[in-house]
């Protein structure tokens, strides 16, 4: 019988969200790690959101367009990629591709603390974002 090896595929290493900001774990007697499953339909897009807490994305399907509202600049992700989300910069993902976009979302946070905050209803956030 011969045993096959298992392989380790490296994804990322992050200490930077994409947006800059360093990676710091909350300080908290109640810690909690939370996972998501997201699906973005073709043309589809998220609300604007930050997260109060350290998030981690992997490109499961299709191509991410994460777009920041502070200086309207985009940045691109595809399947089998992975990223240290943005915190307190406000952005939301897009799907420009021609399929279904899917992602795991993980989040190292607290019991009782949100993970994803939007902004109140009608808030103006910021400019127009980058082209499709």
């Amino acid at each position: 019988m011969t045993t096959q090896k298992a392989e380790v595929i490296p994804v990322s290493k992050d200490s930077v969200a994409i947006s800059g900001e360093p990676l710091a774990y909350p300080n908290s007697p109640d810690p909690e790690i939370t996972s998501y499953i997201m699906l973005i339909p073709v043309g589809g897009k998220t609300e604007w959101m930050t997260h109060p807490v350290p998030g981690y994305l992997y490109i499961l399907e299709g191509e991410l367009t994460v777009e920041f509202a502070v200086d309207a600049s985009c940045k691109k992700f595809k399947a089998g990629e992975g990223l240290l989300q943005a915190r307190s910069a406000w952005h939301r993902g897009r799907n420009d591709g021609q399929t279904e976009m899917r992602f795991l979302a993980v989040f190292s946070g607290a019991k009782d603390v949100a993970n994803v905050v939007h902004p109140p209803k009608g808030a103006a956030i910021g400019l127009e974002s980058c082209q499709r």
